[in-house]
């Protein structure tokens, strides 16, 4: 829904205030008021559908110059009437000069100022339209030549990924064919896969690729503070909120916004995300207005949405309104030779960026790369490389040694049970070939399920045992962040006394 630009009224007599917005708005347009420049910079940083301004150019503290120049700096589309005084005419002239759009002498005439006013606005409207023409005909020269997702894309030969690049396509197709809302998306994933890069492809290749790409992580907010970032508050709103505060679905305005661990959302934020979904509209905390959420929604969770929806723990409303389009992306040890192929595409942008040379890797290097089981999945990978970008030199294979993965540093693809070893070298063994779980009457789906959950139950116990209940010990063991190892233990009511009687 696209919204009309609005007028700003600046100057230090409330009479002149009242007299000049009283008029404009009988013309059915939008008037704010300001009484100072500073007052003036408030209300357009706080509005961005402001085109027009109409100053005053003598004012206490800053004048209508200065103001003038800053509406400049922030806006090239915002045109400026400017105020002059009787016979003032080499001022009116400066200011031309310096990009006013037009000038009046007072006393002014109000039906001469108003056609200024509603030229103005249709020039800001026009220009507003063709910048937006430019940037959508460049955006979608970028998607037919590929150029927008190079910086993200990896072709995957692994057939674990055929489903994920046959969605990347759709979307893409769908993009060009310029349909006129783009559905949410909803990526699912082990934690460190690479969802937020896939979702980040998935705007690349849209019509808002040339907007803003906004994430935020939902685990790492309470409610009240998770609903302030995603919808802004106002001043006062409640405790501690000393400013009016923009929120994301603000700042992401054409583009997209990530929410990361969706899974982890309060049930009640929950109902308020599906009504904006739902109204395309949204308020601040504390607000009266409603504002226009022009946004592209993804969402990725590493939980299984399915049971949290049994549990009443997510709303099913919602899921299927973020899942128009469902991304499942496989673990890194599920896609064969991608590993060596992807740790390559790293090595390379990693090591040019320090000003190095990528040499490749040696084979027992690439042996080690493709044995190695990737428990922290691609985010893992990641680490990997950024360590060897630091410490090699270039212009040599990379060694297998520089790599500091092997089966003595994590798991392997080895048949019967795994071992995982700390940085001292004593292993931590978990017994059996695989986790006891029930096999009768059911699927093969289901049985993963429940064999990865009793792993991972008892790989955690096992961790927590060795390091007497310390989580950031056995975080760095697991090779997963702090955080994420928590959210684990959450997952499977590992509680923290539960933690202490591992000792």
């Amino acid at each position: 829904m696209a919204i009309k630009p609005s007028v700003l009224v600046v100057d230090d007599e409330e009479t002149i205030r009242k007299l000049l917005k009283s008029r404009l708005t009988r013309e059915e347009l939008e008037v704010k008021v300001a009484g100072n420049a500073e007052e003036a910079q408030a209300a357009f940083k706080q509005d961005p559908t402001i085109g027009v301004i109409v100053t005053d150019l003598r004012m206490p503290g800053k004048d209508g110059f200065a103001l003038m120049e800053w509406a400049k700096s922030q806006s090239k589309h915002v045109r400026v009437i400017v105020i002059t005084g009787h016979g003032e005419k080499e001022v009116a002239i400066k200011a031309l000069k310096q990009g006013a759009a037009d000038y009046l002498e007072k006393p002014f005439d109000l039906e001469e100022l108003t056609h200024a006013v509603k030229r103005c606005l249709h020039e800001c409207e026009l220009e507003r339209q063709n910048a937006d023409l430019v940037d959508r005909l460049e955006a979608r020269v970028e998607r037919v030549e590929g150029k927008s997702e190079d910086q993200f894309w990896f072709v995957s030969k692994a057939s674990s990924m055929n489903k994920v690049n046959e969605w990347l396509q759709v979307l893409r197709r769908e993009a060009m064919r310029g349909e006129a809302e783009e559905p949410t998306a909803l990526i699912l994933g082990e934690s460190g896969t690479g969802k937020e890069g896939i979702a980040r492809m998935i705007h690349a290749g849209s019509r808002r690729g040339r907007g803003p790409w906004v994430a935020v992580n939902c685990a790492n907010f309470n409610e009240q503070l998770l609903e302030s970032e995603l919808f802004g508050h106002e001043k006062g709103s409640f405790t501690g909120a000393n400013s009016m505060k923009r929120g994301l679905f603000e700042i992401a305005r054409g583009g997209t916004l990530f929410l990361d661990e969706v899974g982890e959302m309060d049930v009640k934020l929950q109902a308020k995300l599906l009504r904006v979904l739902q109204e395309k509209m949204y308020r601040r905390v504390g607000g009266t207005q409603d504002m226009d959420a022009d946004v592209r929604v993804v969402a990725a969770t590493n939980n299984d949405l399915q049971e949290k929806m049994k549990s009443g723990k997510f709303r099913e409303d919602l899921y299927h309104r973020l899942s128009r389009v469902v991304v499942e992306v496989p673990s890194l040890r599920s896609r064969g030779n991608d590993v060596v192929e992807m740790a390559k595409q790293f090595c390379e942008r990693a090591f040019k960026n320090r000003g190095k040379t990528f040499s490749g890797f040696s084979p027992e290097a690439t042996d080690a790369l493709s044995s190695y089981d990737w428990p922290g999945n691609v985010r893992e990978l990641l680490n990997v490389v950024e360590r060897v970008a630091i410490i090699h030199e270039g212009n040599l294979p990379i060694a297998a040694r520089e790599l500091s993965i092997s089966a003595s540093s994590g798991g392997t693809k080895a048949n019967g049970s795994t071992t995982h070893t700390s940085g001292n070298g004593a292993g931590l063994k978990l017994v059996g070939s695989a986790p006891a779980v029930d096999t009768e009457g059911a699927g093969y789906m289901v049985l993963k399920k429940k064999w990865c959950d009793a792993f991972e139950r008892e790989y955690l116990t096992s961790l927590l045992t060795r390091h007497s209940g310390n989580v950031s010990a056995s975080a760095r063991e697991a090779k997963i962040d702090r955080s994420n190892f928590l959210r684990l233990l959450r997952r499977h009511g590992i509680r923290r006394h539960e933690e202490q009687k591992a000792a």
